[in-house]
Parts: C-alpha cells; structure tokens; sequence
C-alpha cells in the first residue's frame, strides 16, 4: 500500500469551515454525503422520536396526576385537622375565662383583655383557614395544573405538540444543509481528492502521496513566464515515486463545467506549481549517485478528474480520469533508487 501524509486540503478547509458555522458532528466526507441523501429520513426520525418520547411523558404525567391529587386531598386534610385543633384550642381557653365568675375587679379586666385577643386569634384562623390551606397546597397544585395543562394539550393538539418540541432539532438539521449547500464546492473538492488518495493507496510502497503540499518563498522567486512574484505554492497531493516526482491537482467537475469558459482552468496553476518546485529541487536536493553524473528528478503535471475530462489534449500536462490514474502512474520506469526516494521525501515532508 502507497505510503500517506497529511489531510487533504479541502477536507481540513471544510471542517474549519463548518466548525466555524458551530458543526462539529461529520467525521468524514462520507458521513456528509450520507446526511445530504438521508435527511428527510432524519426529519422523519426526530418526529417520530419526539412522538414516542411525549407518549411516554404523558404516561408518566398521568400517573404523576393522580398520585399528587390524591397526595394534596392528604396535605389539605392534615392542614385542616391542624388549623380546627388551633381554632378548638383556643375557644378553650375561652370557655375557661367565661367560666370564671368569682374573679375581682382586677383580675376581670385583665381576662376581658385576655378574652379579646382569644377570640381575635380564634376568629382569624376562622376567617384566614381557607387562604392557609390553599397556601400550604399551593406548590403541589401548581404541579398538579401543569400537568392538567400538558395532558389536555396532549390530547387535543398532539401532533402541533409533536411538531413544537421537534422544531429545535429539525431547525438544526436545516441549519446544517444549508451550510452544506454553501460549502458544496469544498465538500466536491473534498470527495474528489479523497477518492484519488484512496486509488492511490492501492499502489505499492514505492509510490509516496503527500496531501496538501505547501512551500514558501522568502524571498519570492520570479516566475518570468506570467511576469510575477511566486511567495508560496499549494499542491493537491505530491506523489513521489522512483518513476519520479507527480504534481497532482483533483477536480471534481461536472461535464458543464469542464466545458464552462467561465472556470479558470488548472493548467496554469499546475505550470506555476511545477515552476516553483523545479526551483526548490535544484537549489535543495541532489543527486549524486549515479556514476554519469548528477541525475534529474523528472517533474511530471497531473490533473486527475474524477468523472468528466476535455477532450482536447494540452501541453506540458496530462489529463487522467480517475480510472486511469493508477495505470497512468504505473507506465513510468523507475529511474530512482529507494535511497534516493527516501532522501526526497526528506526533504519535501
């Protein structure tokens, strides 16, 4: 099996992205192309989860219902036997003063005043029981109202229910394929170059893929060609074989847009590419071992597309569906030695 390095490009590009966006649940392109073909079925799923989850709260809330309806009869009661002992207690104590005829003056006055806020307490008790018994049931009632609530708007609007507690989630899932359609140009690209990495690993050691290959240029290089400074370069995959070294750029284009003029083609990508590597080699890597002389490291252009290609055949590039690539790949003779292979992946990873 080829040997790999690094993440592909456009799949670290749309897992920053849609981090960014706050969606974080895809592990793989796969798990994306999955979730875009199922998602109606996913809709339908939290439906029917939700369904079956209120089913089961109503069950529960029923049972609940009865259980603290009974439990409130049970606490007014004790409350009110409490509040009628209260009240008995003191129209005691005023019966017992009423009674007492052979007090002085003194002692009257006093039972007079004792006697007034007896029966003031007495009367209100009496007067406050009902507000003292609704206070003591009022947390339970206020459950037990809550619960009355959510049973009859289980039966009288279910499915509205149904649709409100899944709103937040089926929001979500909305959420998530729009941000998928706008990243559709970075989920293609993701699939494609993941499809070519996973050819490509069909390959023998020999053959070494390294994704996303960047270099810098300090200072930049001229490139006199397009009459411009190159400061850095980005390539797809990097493959290094002892057939040589292939600059690899994936597109994953529909047959309109290979044949859309408005598209920039890759080809001058890829020569700029090839430009500045070919620079980076001669001045950093060399060759020695052959008894001739220095060797050359051949630098070969590659566009892989994955299932539409131009007809047309350019220069200084080849064009490969993704079917021919590894056939393409393995027409070269070897020209390196594994020492050598291994002294370029060195210096390039």
């Amino acid at each position: 099996m080829a040997r790999i390095y690094r993440t592909i490009e456009s799949l670290k590009s749309l897992k920053s992205e849609l981090e960014n966006k706050g969606i974080t649940r895809f592990k793989s392109v796969r798990e994306i192309k999955d979730f875009l073909k199922k998602i109606d079925s996913e809709k339908l799923t939290v439906l029917n989860d939700t369904k079956n989850e209120l089913e089961q709260e109503y069950h529960k809330t029923c049972i609940r219902l009865k259980d603290n309806t009974q439990r409130k009869v049970e606490i007014s009661n004790l409350a009110t036997e409490k509040i009628d002992r209260k009240i008995k207690e003191l129209q005691l104590k005023i019966d017992v003063i009423h009674k007492k005829n052979s007090l002085n003056f003194l002692n009257k006055i006093l039972a007079s005043i004792k006697l007034y806020y007896l029966k003031k307490q007495c009367k209100d008790f009496e007067d406050r029981k009902f507000k003292l018994l609704n206070k003591v049931v009022q947390p339970i009632s206020q459950k037990i109202k809550i619960d009355q609530h959510f049973i009859k708007e289980f039966k009288t609007d279910k499915q509205l229910l149904i649709e409100r507690r899944a709103k937040l989630s089926i929001s979500e899932l909305e959420y998530t394929r729009g941000v998928l359609e706008d990243c559709k140009n970075l989920i293609s690209g993701a699939i494609g170059e993941n499809l070519v990495v996973k050819e490509i690993k069909k390959l023998s050691d020999d053959f070494i893929l390294i994704n996303d290959f960047k270099l810098d240029f300090s200072p930049p290089i001229f490139y006199k060609q397009k009459n411009e400074r190159i400061y850095s370069i980005q390539i797809d995959h990097l493959l290094i074989s002892k057939a040589g070294i292939f600059i690899i750029e994936t597109k994953n284009w529909s047959k309109n847009s290979v044949n859309s003029i408005s598209l920039w083609s890759p080809i001058e990508q890829i020569k700029r590419s090839n430009f500045a590597l070919y620079r980076y080699i001669s001045e950093n890597i060399t060759l020695r071992d052959h008894h001739w002389g220095e060797q050359k490291i051949p630098i070969r252009n590659l566009i892989v597309m994955i299932n539409n290609k131009p007809s047309a055949k350019f220069k200084y590039v080849s064009i490969k569906l993704l079917k021919e690539l590894n056939d393409y790949l393995t027409y070269f003779e070897p020209v390196l030695t594994e020492k050598q292979l291994n002294r370029i992946l060195t210096k390039l990873n």
